[in-house]
């Protein structure tokens, strides 16, 4: 499915051979993302990577992350200024999950290496879409599922194709995380919570 628009990086030898010499102008689109600080940050600690700015077009969300330490000092730019920016080879996708591959698709299309936050939004065919648009742009897409390689899941694939188990007839799955009451109602009225309940239960062919 992933074709060959996935990479394991965009801070790797290759992606940065394939993006010219020098350190790689990367910005970011959103910031609703559970983890798009935490991106940020690490991009910004990076020697590969020089981060030209940050997209936020909901303005009551930027006020609330400006002053955090992650987005610090960096220009704030609308979709066309970083668009425009001369010399930028990748854009980091962080928005909320249901604009992710909104966000993503403009990037491909634009001819830029992408760094995609999971999950891959609620499409499926828009996500074969834009891994197609980015192989024939011989660009890369950078996701990370990091339980897929973990070997207790591996271990756990094993036991269900071999049959140790028998026949499995059903699985449950979660996966625990502390929420306030803010985080909790955000989630529970967002379209996000069955997308990741098909991404746990659609794992193991």
């Amino acid at each position: 499915m992933m074709g060959a628009g996935l990479a394991v990086g965009l801070g790797t030898s290759s992606a940065r051979a394939a993006a010219g010499a020098g350190r790689l102008k990367i910005g970011q689109i959103g910031t609703k993302h559970a983890h798009a600080g935490g991106q940020l940050a690490a991009v910004r600690s990076c020697a590969y990577f020089e981060v030209v700015g940050v997209v936020e077009p909901d303005e009551a969300q930027r006020l609330k992350v400006k002053d955090h330490p992650d987005y610090a000092g960096l220009p704030w730019l609308t979709e066309e200024q970083l668009f425009n920016t001369p010399g930028l080879q990748a854009v980091a996708v962080e928005t909320d999950v249901a604009g992710l591959l909104d966000a993503a698709e403009k990037v491909v299309k634009a001819g830029l290496h992408l760094h995609l936050d999971k999950p891959a939004g609620e499409s499926l065919p828009q996500f074969q879409r834009i891994l197609e648009t980015a192989t024939q742009h011989k660009k890369l897409v950078k996701m990370g599922y990091m339980f897929r390689c973990n070997p207790a899941f591996q271990l756990m694939i094993q036991a269900v194709r071999e049959g140790w188990l028998g026949r499995v007839f059903a699985i449950h799955a979660e996966m625990s995380k502390l929420l306030s009451d803010g985080e909790r109602q955000g989630w529970c009225s967002t379209k996000a919570v069955p997308c990741l309940n098909w991404a746990a239960t659609s794992s193991i062919p």
